[in-house]
């Protein structure tokens, strides 16, 4: 039997740097929360087969969003969320326990990237329905990165050539995750996503080319870009990014 894909949304945060008193999941963007735009993206995947949302135990917005059809089919609300990122999808895939297999595709994707479309989540799917490892969307750092010395002032340029910018979603085995995860727990180590949990395993994810639009929201300025974003381009492009053609996933 082929692995199935469940996707995982941890939104049990804050998101205190948008500036506002309401947690940045539940942000208006275009004219609907991130979360549901964010979930309503994966509802369209029909590898898909469902979508867990880890929130916080006490959450009480989330069952007042209003989900099309699929969606609400679709997602499984787990009140579950812990203190941090990786604690949250811990719980959530103590929740799935004895509902999936050991090597059904996990995809953690942030609910704060309401600019992913099912393309990119389908190309993801796609490209490591097969791998050994998984991955996770990312695209090649553009710009030229500079170090800082603890003065501020810039004291190096940094070869850019094989930095990428880690995005979400990040698609990995459920078992294969769960103990990565939960070993570097057990060591203190800093986990910031998924991929970082599975590198500290000894494994080399694979980079899979994303896009421009699916940044995660975190400030201000991002919200209000998302949401002009979003309001010129409301329907997900089949061919976006522009650009992925042009690029190769390195492995």
């Amino acid at each position: 039997m082929r692995p199935g894909c469940v996707a995982l949304i941890p939104a049990a945060g804050v998101g205190s740097r948008t500036g506002g008193v309401v947690a940045k999941q539940y942000l208006d963007v275009a004219g609907k929360p991130m979360i549901v735009r964010t979930i309503e993206a994966f509802a369209a995947v029909p590898a898909i087969e469902r979508i867990v949302v880890v929130i916080a135990p006490d959450d009480a917005r989330f069952e007042q969003l209003a989900l099309d059809d699929a969606s609400a089919r679709a997602v499984r609300v787990e009140r579950a969320g812990g203190a941090t990122r990786d604690a949250s999808v811990l719980n959530g895939l103590a929740a799935l326990r004895g509902e999936v297999h050991d090597n059904d595709w996990i995809l953690v994707h942030d609910a704060a990237r309401c600019g992913i479309t099912p393309a990119m989540i389908s190309l993801l799917i796609d490209t490591l329905r097969d791998d050994d490892v998984g991955g996770l969307l990312a695209l090649p750092v553009a710009d030229t990165i500079k170090r800082a010395g603890s003065d501020g002032d810039a004291i190096e340029t940094v070869d850019r050539s094989s930095l990428w910018q880690a995005q979400t979603p990040q698609m990995f085995r459920f078992s294969m995750l769960r103990d990565a995860l939960a070993a570097a727990q057990s060591r203190g180590l800093a986990i910031t996503d998924e991929a970082s949990a599975i590198e500290a395993s000894g494994r080399r994810p694979r980079l899979v080319v994303g896009g421009a639009r699916n940044f995660k929201v975190t400030t201000a300025d991002d919200l209000a870009l998302m949401d002009a974003l979003l309001r010129a381009d409301p329907v997900p492009l089949a061919t976006f990014p522009l650009r992925g053609e042009e690029l190769q996933s390195p492995r």
